[in-house]
This record gives structure tokens, sequence and C-alpha cells, in this order.
């Protein structure tokens, strides 16, 4: 019911429009609630309503922003409640039902503001639509956060990066209320806790421990640029190979496959087509970075890559090779073994940090966690590291390591 006395008068007058508007598109839909009965209830001129808000589209705006907001101060406060509790898959299981009940309740609050949200979208200028969107997006950004906490937390991993979990289940849970709003649910879900336990099975049971994920050990950026300037000293096929690795993140298995023609020059960006465990079949395109840790070597038709290809097609033995792209002294594909001696010619000199011997395995790291921490989104990080979504949460974790450590470190600047 909507109160024709405000008793906070206090309340600035944009937030008292707001919040009459608020209540009278809940109680009695927006179409018809007119700006003169906001401005009325509000106890303002109508011209003042419109001077701050333009319309009632823009009034409109300003109220779902507010619910938003509400929304937002809900997910917050369950994640404070709950996450630092996460200890277990159970406890995941209880976090999820807490959230999705709380949605639902927050949602079906306002049903009429809802129902005519369903009915009038297409009426809607493009910038309120847009605005919408990015508020639901920073729904989504925020529950993302707390389920990666509570998967730390609870030591599990999930099949997809948090955001795309957030996303779908705030799809599920804005589907549902839609429906219980504006049709006959029943017909569908016998009651709201059918759906709210059947949803919660289906992304608790996508979990699994992570405790035996692979620890991602990358390597310094210091050591890092020590390692290519020792495999430059050794020759143009050294410091070509080491290049590759710490500019595409490819594996030793696919270093070793790789053909001539498999390098390519795309927008003045040189381009690998990498097959993996030599399967013609499934390949994928991985950009050879010319940047390692703010380093640029050179570009896509001079690095360290190109100059070592053209030195081949000068080698008057070129002819007998295969048309592999690295081979060993007696023209044959390089072998695994091989890779693996030289590697240990380049980095005897240095050690990880508990003082274990480097292995190759973590030029990979080492370029995944530098490809994250410049940006790169979580969908695009997996396509081009031909990495599963199941082995993604060790970068995460290293990352948020780094980030933390580098935050701690400015604090004394």
């Amino acid at each position: 019911m909507v109160h024709t006395l405000m008793s906070v008068s206090r309340i600035p007058t944009r937030q008292r429009i707001v919040n009459t508007a608020l209540e009278l598109f809940a109680s009695k839909g927006i179409t018809e609630t007119t700006t003169r009965q906001i401005a009325d209830f509000a106890k303002v001129n109508e011209v003042t309503l419109f001077r701050h808000f333009g319309n009632k589209h823009g009034l409109l705006l300003a109220v779902l922003q507010e619910c938003l907001q509400k929304y937002l101060v809900l997910a917050q406060v369950g994640e404070s409640l709950m996450v630092s509790d996460i200890s277990s898959q159970g406890d995941l299981r209880r976090f999820l039902k807490y959230y999705i009940q709380s949605s639902l309740r927050a949602i079906e609050s306002v049903p009429e503001l809802v129902r005519s949200l369903v009915g009038e979208a297409g009426q809607y200028p493009f910038e309120s639509r847009q605005a919408l969107a990015q508020g639901i997006n920073q729904v989504n950004q925020t529950i993302a956060t707390a389920i990666n906490e509570v998967l730390l937390n609870s030591r599990l991993q999930y099949s997809l990066p948090p955001l795309k979990l957030a996303n779908l289940l705030n799809t599920c849970i804005l589907g549902y209320a839609v429906l219980t709003l504006t049709s006959d649910v029943q017909a569908i879900w016998r009651d709201r806790d059918e759906f709210v336990n059947t949803l919660v099975d289906m992304f608790v049971q996508e979990v699994t421990p992570s405790s035996q994920t692979q620890t991602i050990a990358d390597i310094s950026a210091t050591t890092v640029r020590k390692i290519l300037l020792d495999a430059k000293k050794c020759g143009v096929s050294d410091y070509a190979i080491a290049y590759l690795l710490f500019s595409t993140g490819i594996t030793i298995t696919e270093l070793i496959h790789l053909r001539i023609q498999d390098y390519q020059i795309q927008d003045n960006h040189g381009i690998l087509q990498v097959q993996s465990n030599n399967n013609q079949s499934s390949s994928r395109a991985v950009p050879v970075n010319q940047k390692i840790f703010g380093h640029r070597y050179g570009s896509a038709h001079n690095n360290p890559l190109s100059v070592y290809l053209k030195s081949q097609k000068k080698d008057p033995t070129s002819s007998l090779r295969s048309d592999a792209m690295f081979v060993s002294g007696d023209l044959q594909t390089l072998t695994l073994e091989e890779l693996e001696q030289l590697w240990v010619r380049w980095t005897q000199s240095y050690q990880n940090p508990d003082g274990s011997p480097l292995q190759i395995s973590q030029t990979k790291h080492t370029w995944g966690i530098e490809m994250l921490a410049r940006g790169m989104d979580m969908d695009s990080f997996l396509i081009v590291s031909g990495l599963s979504p199941k082995t993604l949460r060790p970068y995460q974790v290293r990352l948020n390591e780094k980030l933390a450590i580098d935050k701690a470190i400015a604090l004394d600047s």
C-alpha cells in the first residue's frame, strides 16, 4: 500500500520520487501508474519529476537501478554470511540454496513490477534496456566473485568459469520467477522447493574435488628473460624454440609436431596452427605474442621464429629434410628427449624458489599466468591454450596469489 504522507520528509527529493515510484510500480504496475500520480504521492510538482528524470522511462530506469542495488546488497550480505563458513561440497549446497531462495523472495516481493517489465519490455528505449542489462551483468559479476570464493574455500572446481556459472544460475532464477508471476508454474514444477532443490542438484553434481589438481609453477619475468638470452647464444634454432614456448604456451608435444607451413602472418601478427597430438582434425590457431613480460621480441616478420625459418630456407640441406619445423642434427623431427636436453642446456643455471630444477612444462604455466594477468578473459584463454575448463582452477588460484602479492608490495610505494 502506498503511503499518502511521507514520514521521511528529510529524504532528498530525487530519492523520494524513486521510492514512491517503486511503491506504485510494484502495487499498480508500470502502465497503470502515471507520472502525475507519482508526483502527487511524492509531494512534488510533476515538473520537478521531469527535471530529475526526463520522462517516465527515465524514472523507471532509476527504479530498476535501485532494485538492482538492493539485490547487490542482498548478494553481498549473503556472501559475507556464508562464504567464510564454506569448507565442503555440503556447504556449497547450503550457499546455493540460500542464494536462490533469497533471490526468489526479492524478485517476488514486487510482482506487479515484474509483470509490467515482462509485458512492456518492447516499449523501453534502447538506453533503458542497455542500462538494465549492465545492471544485471553487475549482479552476475558479484555472484561470480562469491561463487569463486566458495569454490576456493571448499577446494572444489567446476567445469565452467565462475562468471558463466553465475550467468546461468541467475538466468534460471529469473526464468522461474517470471513463470511464477505470469503463468501456472505448477504445471511445470510441483512447488518452489522442488525447483530450488533440482537447480542446486544440477550445479553441485558438476563440482569435483580440486585436491588432485595441478599446481601452477610459473617462472619469474627476470628468469624468463635470462633463459631466452641463453637460448639465443646457443643458436637460431634454440632461440626460436624457447621463444615459442614462452610466447604461445604450447606444449612440447605440440611443438615437435609443428610444420614449417604452420606459421602464418595475418594482419601483421604471427599465428600458429597447432595440431594437438599430431591430429590433423583437431587444430587451433594460437597467436605468437611479440611481447613477453613487456619485452618486445621483434615483429611478425622479424622475430626469433621468423629469423629461424628464413635461415632454414637458405640452408643447402633444406631439400633433404622433412616439413617439420624443428629437426635434429640428422634432419629428423626433433624428439621429446632432444627438446628436454635443450631445455636443460638453457636453464641449468636457474632453479625454482624451492631449489628444484626448472621444468619445461613451466613455460605453459608462465605464459598462461601472463595472459590472464594482462586481461585475457577465461573463455578466450581456454580457446587459445587448448586447456579444458576443469584445468582452469589452478591458474585462477595462482593468478589471485600473484595479484595479492603485487597489491601488498604496492602498499610500500
